[in-house]
């Protein structure tokens, strides 16, 4: 089993884990602007999905949560701000509420508690998979109905989707699914900003980062106009510029 990762800059560490259905490239805007703000950005296709392996089994969350951990370790990471997007808030807030090595946590428009749009994403994988990852991805983009990237960089990101293990498709939404993140949440001890799009056409915001902001105690949420769930891709600048502010501190 090998994960891929891409490790560029110097200065205190940055670990940026991606979600469900992409890959390490959906930090393209980031992994610049970070480095070029004096950071150390280390970014990493998680199991199946990428450039990393794709085996058939171990899309558990504890898995993934282990896969985060090892990657960290293999570096030698200490003070790291870690960076979720999506279902990857989940590993992310895992591995901070267990870990030392963890100075800062960003959630990204967390998907962290189950929904049942998982269970009806499975479902579709099965038969069309690449048509469900199509549709997903418009939402993931869209603003009142309206794509707020273009479409270019869209069949971009559907392409490196596609491209990901079928298996691991389909088997990262059972993760979602039966998600149980309330113990989590609620042991994460370092200062936790939590950006969320206003207009998100994925999760509602009241069941993303809201909801995940009254879990996490002294968490703050910021919230960007008209943006949606890939708020990092869409409106980079201003997200761009909310996170370094804060890891700053």
């Amino acid at each position: 089993m090998t994960l891929f990762y891409e490790d560029f800059g110097e200065g205190e560490p940055v670990v940026l884990v991606h979600g469900w259905p992409l890959s390490q490239r959906f930090w393209e805007a980031q992994v610049g602007a970070f480095v070029a703000a004096g950071r150390r950005v280390v970014s990493y296709d998680r199991r199946g999905f990428g450039r990393s392996s794709q085996p058939w089994d171990g899309y558990d969350h504890d898995t993934f949560t282990g896969d985060l951990a090892a990657v960290v370790d293999a570096l030698g990471l200490t003070g790291v701000a870690l960076v979720g997007f999506s279902t990857g808030c989940a590993e992310a807030a895992s591995y901070t509420a267990g870990s030392d090595r963890v100075s800062r946590l960003v959630l990204a428009s967390p998907v962290v508690y189950p929904d049942p749009l998982a269970h009806e994403l499975r479902t579709a994988a099965a038969g069309h998979r690449v048509h469900m990852l199509d549709d997903v991805l418009l939402r993931f983009f869209a603003v009142d109905g309206h794509s707020a990237l273009d479409e270019q960089t869209r069949l971009y990101q559907l392409r490196l989707a596609a491209d990901a293990s079928p298996r691991a498709t389909a088997e990262s939404l059972a993760v979602w699914e039966a998600a149980d993140p309330g113990l989590d949440l609620a042991r994460i001890a370092v200062p936790t900003l939590i950006v969320q799009g206003e207009a998100d056409a994925f999760v509602p915001p009241e069941d993303g980062g809201r909801r995940v902001a009254r879990a996490v105690a002294g968490s703050v949420l910021t919230t960007i106009p008209a943006a949606p769930h890939a708020a990092p891709l869409t409106h980079h600048e201003q997200w761009n510029q909310l996170v370094l502010e804060f890891l700053a501190g």
